[in-house]
């Protein structure tokens, strides 16, 4: 049985059928050699899941439903100073279902993100692998404590250990964080009593906050 690839196809979708990017059909048809007819899914990353058949170049649409984003999670994050530990932390959190991924400014952090498009190549990538609805919003701007919205936890040692309910987690560099750095009013969480990498803690706080 052939592998059914699942394609993130950029909305407005218009007419009866969806035009292929130049990389997509010759992955399709070269890589994993598929032929007009074959199934395939699809989605626009914002919420639509389809299911099709295959052209030339197009993606013959058919059925088509609409799921909810199963959660409003952002995660706020201390770039690691590695690109391939980044792009671990990006597929992984784009995986399971995180909202948006903003990098953190932090006294400590040296890590500096990779490019915009990379980034967004990742969460791509992580999309059409997990067959996924919705494809998580990044960007390159680093964030400082004032762009935080909603209610805010992070992770820090000291921190509680019960998993709040908030819409915005804050995983700081692996220096820790300065003394005085974090805001007084925010809700400090603690992950446990080992030392996690950052894309390690990241994952684990996502997981349980979207387990709630």
């Amino acid at each position: 049985m052939k592998h059914t690839p699942h394609l993130v196809m950029a909305a407005p979708w218009e007419g009866e059928t969806l035009p292929l990017s130049v990389l997509q059909w010759r992955h399709l048809n070269k890589v994993l050699r598929l032929n007009r007819g074959d199934r395939v899914t699809y989605t626009d990353g914002l919420g639509t899941l389809g299911s099709g058949r295959l052209g030339s170049q197009i993606v013959e649409r058919g059925d088509e439903e609409t799921t909810p984003r199963p959660a409003e999670l952002t995660m706020a994050v201390a770039p690691p100073d590695n690109k391939d530990r980044q792009r671990f932390l990006v597929e992984k959190l784009a995986e399971i279902g995180v909202a948006r991924l903003q990098w953190m400014r932090t006294h400590h952090g040296q890590g500096r993100p990779a490019s915009g498009p990379k980034v967004f190549s990742w969460a791509l990538g992580a999309v059409e692998q997990s067959r996924g609805a919705w494809l998580m919003e990044t960007g390159p701007e680093i964030v400082g404590w004032e762009d935080l919205e909603g209610e805010v936890a992070v992770c820090e040692a000291t921190g509680g250990a019960v998993t709040p309910k908030v819409g915005t987690v804050v995983i700081g560099p692996e220096g820790g964080w300065a003394d005085g750095e974090i805001p007084p009013r925010l809700f400090r969480w603690s992950l446990g009593t080992n030392v996690l990498r950052v894309e390690t803690a990241a994952v684990v706080a996502a997981a349980r906050i979207l387990s709630l």
